[in-house]
């Protein structure tokens, strides 16, 4: 976005777009709770029946590879993997309070921490303190919105 804006195809005229995030469950039956984790590791090796289905899988989608097309330069495969639900009604009741530019920093720093320092996105005590940090939300509040079922049934249905 950020080089779209700087440099329009047709100078003096830039495009405007809106962006829309979907919710997208990599594992959509996960447990929610946040004592519920398992390492990115395991959660491959099951979904893909084994060492060999995975190794096949990464061949395939070279995910190393567009990780770092988009500036991820290290997956690590033993980071935590737990429940999204909670990081997507956080990030979604962000748009709806701060607006899409504050839900875009705080959805590019759960990305950090998620995918770069392998912490866990159903973690409250974290989601409060990135919301905090990036987009500015009053921590009582955010803690307050995870601690209610708001928005469950909007994500789960996106």
């Amino acid at each position: 976005m950020q080089e779209v804006r700087e440099r329009p195809m047709r100078s003096g005229k830039p495009v405007q777009f809106s962006v829309l995030r979907v919710p997208f469950f990599l594992e959509p039956d996960y447990d929610t709770s946040e004592d519920f984790q398992e390492t990115n590791r395991e959660r491959l090796l099951r979904k893909w029946s084994g060492a060999a289905g995975f190794a096949a899988q990464k061949r395939r989608h070279g995910l190393k590879e567009r990780g770092r097309e988009v500036g991820i330069e290290h997956f690590d495969l033993d980071r935590v993997a737990s429940s999204t639900l909670a990081s997507h009604r956080l990030v979604q009741w962000v748009t709806k309070r701060k607006g899409v530019t504050a839900a875009e920093a705080l959805y590019s720093a759960l990305n950090h921490r998620h995918f770069e320092l392998g912490q866990k996105l159903n973690d409250r005590r974290m989601l409060v303190q990135v919301a905090q940090e990036t987009a500015g939300v009053d921590p009582a509040a955010a803690e307050a919105f995870l601690a209610s079922e708001e928005g469950v049934a909007e994500i789960n249905e996106a």
